[in-house]
């Protein structure tokens, strides 16, 4: 009897060390996380601080591969306009005598004529050279334009705005500006809409519907939008709505857009967030792009040319996306690529006003960030912009303890890869067991910063489990193609021990004993084998029933004085191993 134990005992030590030799070397075989180059495919984001510390307006000019930065603002102090390449890199500065605050751009619809507005003067540049075209407006009959208009062309017209007033303005969200229109070669212009706040105006691409937002006076300075018909040089307004409820935007506008099939137009309304309004009445379209994160403060919006893409840009302090990338048909609710600018000293923390532009086929998204004190810029060339980082599991897989039995916790271990920068927020992954009873979903686990992850579950049935994890993406990286890994379920052990009576004679004796299992429970009425062995042979008992503690007693009426045997078996089931145990009773009278 103390042999068998003692054989018991050094059988489970065994098991016991090599299970430990097993977590040394699987710990030993998990080396450090791979460094991994950029995939074709994937976005990438360059930036270069501009060299001003001001920031008035930006266009892309696809047919050269360039991207005009003005530099004029209230308190400008470089009067510049910056020609950077589709890289980012800086190719020309201009400079000139009539550049003074030089803000709104437009080029031709053959690109050969460059529109810059300045503060005296609405200058026409050969975009190749930069030499002066002739024609346009001079200070003599054109007023002020320190607070940045806007400059579109509808046909054979120019529409710009320019303030009302000659004096210099303190505050450009508070001043008035007029619409007007003259000739694309410039000479005599003429007022088309006039007392409006810091109004906004974009034109689509068509050329015949102009939509303006702009502050409303005379309702406190709340938000209205206006659609203008363009088909004729004298613009006729075709829809108009003012968002003067007690709800609605006491707001300037930061920028407006117009989709290029001219259905939509955007309003970055600050605070209160982007509208998305049918161009044709000005209703509010559903489901729209979905809101900006909380306490994001819209200042830009963009679609791109090829009508693939829509762009917005916010200002929102900490880790939360300054910049959504998606899909411009609103029907699809396509979830936002997400962009967070979080240095304020190193590439900015927020979107600027008026701060997107699309390249002509929606590849390259430029953007211009700043800092919360407006008084550095930078622009950013993002490549790829609607696409999401790479991400894969790194296999194999690993099963910890690598046989477990039904009942007993398994830990799955393995190492996301993602691409790009480290997340805002962790991410994590997911897991489905399948085995002979079906699919179980198990609790998700998060992702380390070195991608390591491990997963806890508790298979309840022994044979083949298989385990499927996945990561779903993020905002910033697309889902991971899902591992596998097969684990062979054992039987759970189970341990089945006799006391010795304390006495036994031959009016009866009781043997109690337990039967008991770390692994799933022993179901409700469970029996064990009993035999009673003497010289005479071999008697089978009945079976002893097993209590929900595991506990049972053997009840036997000896026939003889003398030492009998008594071996006490269970059969086990498919979750449990069999087990067995016996004592030497000595039957006294």
């Amino acid at each position: 009897m103390s042999e068998y134990r003692h054989a018991r005992s050094r059988c489970r030590r065994a098991r016991s060390l090599l299970a430990t030799l097993a977590v040394l070397t699987a710990t030993l075989a998990t080396g450090a996380p791979t460094v991994h180059a950029a995939e074709q495919g994937e976005p990438s984001d360059i930036a270069v601080r501009l060299p001003s510390s001001t920031y008035s307006r930006m266009l892309v000019d696809q047919a050269r591969r360039r991207v005009y930065v003005t530099t004029g603002a209230l308190n400008a102090t470089v009067n510049e306009l910056l020609v950077y390449d589709f890289d980012g890199s800086l190719l020309q500065t201009v400079k000139t005598d009539a550049l003074i605050n030089p803000g709104a751009m437009m080029l031709s619809a053959d690109g050969s004529t460059l529109y810059v507005g300045a503060a005296n003067y609405i200058l026409i540049f050969n975009p190749d050279t930069f030499a002066y075209i002739g024609g346009g407006w001079v200070r003599s009959d054109f007023f002020k334009g320190k607070c940045t208009g806007d400059i579109v062309a509808t046909g054979s017209t120019l529409r710009f705005t320019r303030m009302t007033s000659q004096s210099t303005p303190k505050d450009c969200t508070t001043e008035p500006q007029a619409l007007y229109s003259g000739a694309l070669t410039g000479g005599s212009y003429t007022e088309s809409i006039s007392s409006e706040v810091d109004p906004k105006i974009a034109v689509s691409a068509a050329g015949d519907k102009i939509v303006e937002a702009y502050a409303f006076p005379s309702s406190g300075s709340k938000l209205a939008v206006g659609v203008w018909d363009a088909t004729a040089p004298t613009l006729s307004r075709s829809a108009v709505r003012g968002f003067a409820g007690p709800n609605d935007p006491t707001t300037v506008p930061r920028d407006v857009a117009v989709s290029p099939d001219g259905a939509l137009a955007l309003v970055a309304a600050g605070v209160s967030g982007t509208k998305t309004l049918s161009t044709t009445d000005l209703s509010e379209v559903t489901p729209g792009y979905g809101p900006l994160p909380d306490g994001t403060s819209s200042t830009a919006v963009a679609f791109s040319p090829d009508g693939s893409l829509l762009a917005r840009g916010g200002a929102v302090d900490g880790t939360a996306a300054d910049l959504l990338v998606q899909s411009a048909d609103p029907a699809r609710g396509d979830a936002p690529r997400e962009y967070a600018f979080t240095d304020a000293t190193n590439g900015g923390d927020r979107v600027a006003d008026r701060g997107l532009a699309f390249s002509a086929d929606g590849s390259r998204l430029f953007a211009m960030t700043t800092d919360a004190a407006g008084d550095a810029y930078w622009l950013h060339v993002i490549s790829n912009p609607d696409a999401r980082y790479h991400s894969s599991f790194d296999v194999p897989l690993t099963a910890q303890p690598g046989t477990p039995y039904a009942g007993q916790a398994v830990q799955i271990s393995g190492r996301l890869r993602m691409n790009g920068p480290a997340p805002r927020t962790p991410v994590q992954v997911t897991a489905v067991r399948h085995d002979s009873d079906g699919d179980h979903a198990v609790p998700s686990a998060p992702v380390g910063p070195d991608g390591t992850f491990t997963l806890e579950d508790t298979p309840a049935v022994s044979g083949q489990a298989t385990y499927t994890v996945s990561f779903a993406g993020d905002s910033a990286h697309d889902p991971a193609q899902d591992a596998k890994l097969a684990v062979d379920v054992a039987k759970a052990p189970t341990d089945l021990a006799l006391d010795t009576p304390t006495e036994a004679t031959t009016s009866g004796v009781a043997i109690h004993g337990t039967l008991t299992t770390p692994g799933v429970a022993l179901p409700a009425g469970t029996t064990v084998d009993v035999r009673r062995v003497t010289k005479k042979g071999v008697i089978d008992l009945p079976a002893a029933t097993v209590g929900s503690d595991g506990s049972f007693t053997v009840n036997d009426v000896p026939r003889a004085k003398g030492n009998t045997l008594y071996v006490v078996s269970y059969d086990g089931d498919a979750l449990h191993e069999a087990s067995a145990d016996y004592v030497t009773v000595n039957i006294t009278e």
